[in-house]
């Protein structure tokens, strides 16, 4: 019950952000599309203009979700009493804020990048995009329901406890476990380096709805008369072993790509911070204020 509320609070959350940057969009369609020289005699410029009502906003809204982001490490190291709450919920929420941030922070420009703000908005980008390869090598990584990672022993066990569920309660016989097993496993491509592991993730992960189908047909061949409540059940077991057992072969490359994952991210975010901090605290010298 839990999961699936926080998964519609999640949907809701998504729904509302993008309902908003595409209504700020649509708004603005006029005088984003002008050229920037014409922009200034536009009926628009006065509240669209980085600096104005709206526009200005927008920048606080995008600033505001950027420094959120940090809580999920803040929660990772327990820091200002952020113990509660589950890290995968918690790294859907930064994950949220590290897609919202940027493109509330885009309209704030009003497509106008120079001099060394420039700098923290692509680097602000950067962020944004190895955050979607950071949350697909995170996903690699067994996890239990906590969202902590498994140990091999951990994984050994969960992959056992699969092969007696399907033997003990749908009279799957080993020899079918393990057919079962490569079916689901296919025969992608596997490479020795961390660039081939993680092309051959992506190939498992791109084949896998035919490889389901297959194995769909090859269950219900064995099994044509079990309800379909128990094919269910037993193709869902064979997935969860399968993606288990390949996660196992690659468990110590994706451990290092996701360790040099972050020395590459993190000093994008730090150099986004800083110059963020530092436009903020030039432009308030300068006088520019929002509504307080």
């Amino acid at each position: 019950m839990k999961v699936r509320l926080f998964g519609a609070f999640m949907v809701v959350l998504y729904l509302a952000g993008l309902s908003a940057l595409a209504y700020g969009a649509w708004y603005g369609m006029d005088y984003y599309r002008m050229p920037t020289v014409e922009r200034p005699h536009a009926n628009q410029h006065e509240v669209l203009k980085p600096g104005g009502l709206i526009g200005h906003g927008f920048g606080m809204v995008g600033s505001s979700m950027i420094l959120l982001l940090f809580l999920y490490s803040a929660r990772k190291r327990g820091k200002f009493g952020l113990r509660f709450g589950r890290m995968n919920r918690w790294l859907d929420v930064h994950i949220w804020f590290g897609i919202m941030g940027p493109l509330f922070i885009t309209l704030h420009t009003a497509g106008k990048f120079g001099g060394i703000v420039s700098i923290s908005y692509w680097s602000m980008m950067a962020v944004m995009l190895s955050g979607f390869i950071g949350r697909y090598i995170y996903m690699q990584i067994p996890r239990d329901d906590s969202g902590h990672a498994l140990s091999l022993a951990e994984i050994e066990n969960t992959i056992d406890g699969l092969s007696n569920l399907l033997e003990r309660d749908y009279d799957v016989t080993p020899e079918v476990v393990q057919s079962l097993s490569r079916r689901a496993l296919g025969s992608g491509f596997e490479g020795t380096g961390a660039f081939g592991v993680i092309l051959a993730m992506l190939l498992f992960d791109l084949s896998r709805p035919f490889r389901n189908w297959r194995l769909r047909r090859y269950v219900r061949r064995l099994y044509p008369n079990i309800p379909s409540k128990a094919t269910a059940e037993i193709l869902q077991a064979a997935k969860s072993r399968a993606a288990l057992t390949r996660r196992r072969a690659v468990l110590k490359v994706i451990n290092s790509v996701f360790h040099y994952w972050h020395v590459i991210h993190k000093p994008f975010a730090i150099v986004m911070i800083v110059i963020m901090f530092v436009h903020i605290a030039v432009v308030t010298l300068m006088g520019y204020k929002w509504i307080f």
